[in-house]
């Protein structure tokens, strides 16, 4: 339900597109919601950033098989105060891009500003690509979250748990599960907005710290029983390159990927009468 909702809203905001120029003074151009979207997705899974996607999972083998899983869990489990004090960080995971993709988009509509349309659209963009692959995730691996009333039905105990998987369609929800998507859209949004503002140390900063503050946070909250830690760890590494590919590609349509001239090449028969064959070439 929430996944849905949080599309639904930063969809809305993104196709309330301003009537712009397509061109500023500077040669920028505002840019679209959708623009090279699915360039950015597939270079999130191309050369070295296949290896986050491959680390998230090692990440989580290794987690589970050393019961690092069932440390965590048990640790917040007994300390239910760390869940109720992470509440607002697991409210900041699913107001933030809603918050933050319509003031980027706000203010970039108001000063017509194609660096902070661009900024927006690399959120919506983030976001987007990123609830609709952890989802997916989750239809498919059926993982279920370590709550006490899936002892004894789905597990014998919570170490056990910890290693069940269900893989079909559909056979442990789409709002738990493995990874998590409060980590994941964080991690996702954050690293878009770094890479997209690539001078700014502030922003790493941001990366760093949201992404660890929501592993925290969805660990903890419940007593330990939304996410198993390995969810939340396989969450930020997996989304990593989906926001830096989304803040790379966007920040190159608002630099004027889309004024370069087109490239093609052609073969055309020869026109003169003392030559015979054809002609190869490329326009530019």
């Amino acid at each position: 339900m929430l996944p849905r909702m949080i599309l639904c809203v930063l969809a809305a905001l993104a196709l309330a597109r301003p009537a712009l120029a397509a061109e500023d003074e500077a040669g920028q151009v505002f840019p679209g919601p959708f623009d090279r979207i699915a360039r950015n997705f597939a270079e999130s899974f191309a050369g070295l950033n296949l290896g986050f996607q491959i680390a998230g999972v090692a990440a989580t083998a290794t987690m589970t098989t050393l019961d690092a899983d069932v440390r965590v869990h048990r640790y917040f489990h007994d300390h239910p105060r760390w869940g109720r004090d992470a509440y607002p960080i697991i409210i900041a995971g699913v107001a933030g891009p809603v918050v933050l993709f319509g003031g980027l988009h706000i203010a970039g509509r108001m000063t017509r500003n194609p660096e902070t349309a661009g900024a927006a659209y690399a959120v919506f963009q983030a976001t987007a690509l990123t609830l609709g692959y952890v989802t997916l995730l989750k239809l498919v691996t059926g993982r279920p979250a370590p709550r006490d009333n899936y002892i004894p039905s789905l597990a014998e105990d919570d170490a056990h748990l910890s290693r069940t998987w269900r893989p079909g369609i559909y056979r442990g929800g789409i709002v738990a599960g493995w990874p998590s998507g409060h980590v994941a859209v964080t991690t996702a949004m954050l690293s878009a907005l770094a890479f997209y503002y690539p001078d700014s140390w502030l922003l790493k900063a941001a990366v760093l710290v949201g992404s660890a503050g929501m592993i925290l946070g969805v660990s903890s909250f419940e007593s330990g029983g939304m996410h198993w830690c390995s969810d939340a760890v396989a969450g930020a590494l997996m989304a990593f390159p989906i926001g830096m590919s989304t803040g790379r590609g966007m920040r190159a349509v608002v630099q004027g990927e889309k004024n370069r001239p087109q490239t093609s090449w052609f073969v055309t028969p020869s026109l003169r009468p003392d030559m015979t064959g054809a002609m190869v070439g490329r326009f530019y």
